[in-house]
């Protein structure tokens, strides 16, 4: 029952109770007449709520496949359709459905067109760009939002909602609705069901339901096209014995290893006419083996590596890197291994070669990436809200005030806190619903804040949002123990140091910047992998980082509309843009003295540094 269902009824009784008192039987009997069809409504409805809604039924389908349980790729573009298997007939409601969209799905906004008009507008406004530019700041802002809002993100004003979104009336025949929508990054996507809002005509009744339609798709991550990085001198890949070293091991390659003279038996092709005819007798070329050259990566999950959100965090970055950099080591034949450890535990993969060998891979940084339950975090306002918001599409019914009444109190007075207090109510009546809690655990949700953020922190992990922004507070970005990440580093490189054979390249991908004085502690390992002719490469990949560019900070804020002068947003990215170019130079030339290779980056950059330390463990040769 709604607002306005309240005020009609009270009306319509206050009408019927003053007639009787006034002898005005007309006005009496017009608002008898209203209650009575205000309550034949209010029946039909509950009636019509009940027992015809719930045989609706539902069917999705993604790119074109019904199948729940399969891969999709990270960044790239869905098709979703969810069809209306069983119909009902709407009599005089409205209905409207909404498929809940998982985190890791971006929706597109339906697209329409501009017309022709704002376009000539936005054209004048560009040409004039000179005399905005010595408009004030503020006006500036506020130029540029409006212009946003006015042209360039135009709408047209009939389509309402959003695309996952569909409402339905007596005169509306829809069997489906589809819509397109962008996978974030790496993990798992996780379509819970269709939220209903079952609407009266006149807006006297509404009702809120949830039916689930589970899809659960494992999300692997993206990379870089590989066809570049081909090498095209290699033909071949033996994989010799343990300890038996590539270049004093004649093969079938292509560099000359020594000229020896010829045996009976030898091929033809092998003989090196020159040498022969100048030492007048037969010689013979021996070429140095080609061997795989074995890559293994170190993927450091921690806590700081997975803020932001799917799709900007920084082990999106990670993952595309080491997905990129197996997909050109699978094109050569080389094996793809490594160490993934996070809060969970560690976890090692062997290298395996071939196709195989990368779709395993690829298998385990998708479940990699899927985010682990927080730490645990202290109540805030931010998590409450996370967790109504969750509620409201996962739980509408649990959250109905004739399902979990607030009882009446005095205390608090302010209408704000007494909303706070209600909110709380109705969450952990919710949650006492859902968790089938007793009274005692009931009443400690109500009264104890620890005990309430645990089960808030719960209900946001099995609903898929663990890592939703509000909920971890910006200063739990950083690991409250990050020498301890860097000892399982040193401990995991130390042992793949131990166990490797020749041509073997360690890859570390790891936030070094969160914890720049605990990185010492793999500088003896590194130097040891060295020493035995590995190739070590550091990756380092940062959100908030730019390349060292003379006004790149000038020209970011310039094109934003702040004042360098007046913004302390700008002069706090700027001191936080000095401070990692101070941290980078340090950490390259204190890894480069290790002899290992150092990059501050998760994009192609970083591909090629470790392509380049591939065909200098491939040759032979250093890489400077």
């Amino acid at each position: 029952m709604t607002r306005r269902a309240r005020l009609f009824a009270l009306a319509s009784a206050m009408g019927l109770v003053a007639g009787l008192v006034r002898e005005q039987y007309l006005l009496s009997l017009l608002s008898l007449a209203s209650l009575a069809w205000f309550i034949v409504e209010w029946i039909r409805f509950y009636l019509y709520s009940q027992f015809v809604l719930p045989q609706l039924v539902f069917m999705r389908t993604v790119n074109g496949n019904s199948e729940t349980k399969r891969s999709l790729w990270a960044g790239r573009n869905l098709d979703v359709e969810v069809s209306i298997v069983k119909t009902i007939r709407l009599s005089g409601m409205s209905l409207t459905l909404v498929d809940v969209a998982p985190e890791n799905l971006a929706i597109h906004p339906r697209s329409t067109a501009m017309p022709s008009m704002f376009s000539d507008e936005i054209s004048n406004q560009i040409s004039n760009q000179k005399a905005l530019r010595r408009l004030p700041p503020a006006l500036l802002r506020f130029s540029n939002s409006w212009l946003c809002r006015r042209f360039i993100h135009w709408e047209d004003p009939d389509a309402g909602g959003m695309p996952n979104q569909q409402t339905l009336d007596p005169n509306t025949e829809l069997s489906s609705w589809r819509y397109s929508a962008r996978v974030r990054g790496a993990g798992n996507l996780i379509f819970p069901g269709i939220r209903m809002t079952l609407q009266s005509a006149h807006g006297l009744f509404r009702m809120d339901m949830f039916t689930n339609l589970p899809g659960v798709f494992r999300v692997l991550p993206s990379f870089a096209n590989a066809g570049e990085y081909r090498s095209l001198t290699k033909t071949s890949n033996l994989l010799q014995h343990h300890g038996v070293h590539r270049l004093k091991q004649s093969g079938m390659g292509t560099e000359l290893l020594e000229l020896r003279e010829y045996l009976p038996g030898d091929p033809p092709k092998s003989i090196a006419w020159k040498a022969s005819a100048k030492r007048e007798h037969w010689l013979t070329r021996q070429y140095e083996a080609e061997v795989p050259v074995r890559v293994q990566f170190f993927l450091d999950g921690s806590q700081s590596s997975r803020m932001g959100g799917f799709g900007k965090r920084l082990l999106d970055q990670m993952t595309f890197v080491a997905a990129s950099v197996a997909r050109a080591a699978a094109n050569l034949g080389d094996p793809v291994g490594g160490v993934l450890f996070d809060e969970r535990g560690m976890r090692r993969f062997p290298p395996v070669a071939g196709e195989k060998g990368f779709q395993i891979w690829l298998r385990a940084l998708s479940d990699f990436s899927v985010n682990p339950a927080p730490m645990p975090q202290p109540l805030s306002l931010a998590m409450m809200n996370a967790v109504l918001r969750v509620m409201q599409d996962r739980y509408p019914e649990l959250l109905d005030p004739r399902v979990h009444s607030v009882p009446f109190a005095i205390l608090p007075v302010l209408p704000s806190r007494r909303s706070i207090r209600r909110r709380r109510f109705l969450v952990a009546g919710a949650m006492a619903e859902i968790y089938d809690l007793q009274s005692r655990e009931h009443v400690q949700l109500i009264e104890d804040d620890r005990a309430m953020a645990a089960r808030a922190q719960s209900l946001l992990n099995d609903c898929g949002v663990p890592w939703v922004t509000p909920v971890i507070a910006r200063a739990a970005k950083r690991d409250p123990d990050p020498a301890h990440r860097m000892a399982w580093l040193s401990d995991s490189l130390s042992q793949a140091v131990t166990l490797a054979r020749d041509n073997e390249v360690f890859v570390i991908l790891s936030d070094m910047l969160d914890c720049p004085h605990a990185v010492k502690q793999l500088f003896p390992v590194v130097k040891l992998a060295t020493a035995k002719h590995h190739r070590v490469s550091i990756i380092s990949p940062t959100s908030t980082f730019r390349r060292p560019d003379r006004g790149s900070v000038d020209k970011s804020t310039e094109h934003a509309g702040i004042a360098l002068d007046e913004s302390r947003e700008a002069l706090l990215w700027r001191a936080e843009q000095a401070r990692i170019r101070i941290v980078a130079k340090a950490m390259t030339r204190d890894w480069k003295r290790c002899g290992a290779s150092f990059s501050l980056s998760g994009e192609e950059q970083a591909i090629r540094l470790i392509m380049n330390e591939l065909d200098a463990a491939r040759t032979g040769r250093r890489v400077n």
